[in-house]
């Protein structure tokens, strides 16, 4: 009824229709299924909860457990290993390269950056699997379909740039490489702006503290950038 309404609103004030696409949210349930409700005690304040742990977590456990149009099963516990594994491994890379950064005095320079081809075997692999998720985040997202994107970002960080990049190019970073640092710095730089949309506080404090320390000439906020 409601959709139905903003169809007939818009159609006799403005001659037009009210949107041409719109997505339904299911129900939020409680852990086990059921819906909350006062009387069975299982209802979550959301107010407590984004005190808790934040409007970001609490919005990237929503979208990454279930598509919006499914019920889902809301259980406090998600929110809090998503923060710990995710969010967690996430802070950890962006520390990572920030101590190297600082360390050698990293600033980067477009125009004066060994040119990807020119780079070592691993470096041009995270790049190649930085295009596929940006390829596959655009596909979802225009498609109104959020979850799938955020597990192909949550695979990204977790085995591919953690797990595996950093982990095996650490001796480069002790050692200063620059190719090194400039491809994780491209790698978290990409990163925060696929994530904007959907964890706008943490992405806007990464780009702050992170991203505009190591290249001063980075638009001022994240949400002025174009999306990759």
């Amino acid at each position: 009824g409601w959709f139905y309404t903003l169809h007939a609103i818009g159609t006799m004030v403005f001659d037009s229709v009210a949107y041409k696409n719109v997505v339904s949210n299911g129900l939020v349930l409680d852990k086990n299924g059921q819906k909350m409700s006062k009387r069975l005690g299982n209802a979550v304040d959301p107010f407590e909860t984004l005190s808790t742990y934040g409007a970001d977590a609490t919005r990237w456990y929503m979208i990454s457990n279930a598509n919006p149009w499914d019920n889902l099963k809301f259980d406090l516990e998600g929110i809090g290993e998503s923060q710990r594994k995710f969010f967690g491994t996430l802070y950890n890379t962006y520390s990572f390269f920030a101590i190297y950064a600082n360390i050698d005095g990293f600033v980067y320079d477009e125009n004066n950056i060994v040119p990807v081809k020119e780079r070592t075997e691993i470096d041009r692999w995270i790049i190649s699997k930085l295009n596929s998720l940006i390829k596959l985040v655009i596909e979802k997202m225009d498609d109104y379909d959020p979850t799938p994107a955020a597990r192909a970002m949550e695979e990204f960080v977790g085995d591919h740039l953690s797990n595996w990049y950093v982990r095996r190019s650490r001796r480069r970073f002790w050692d200063g490489d620059v190719a090194a640092l400039a491809t994780l710095h491209e790698a978290l730089e990409t990163l925060t702006q696929l994530l904007a949309p959907m964890v706008p506080f943490i992405a806007e404090q990464t780009w702050q503290e992170l991203i505009r320390v190591a290249n001063p000439n980075a638009p001022i906020s994240v949400h002025m950038t174009d999306f990759p």
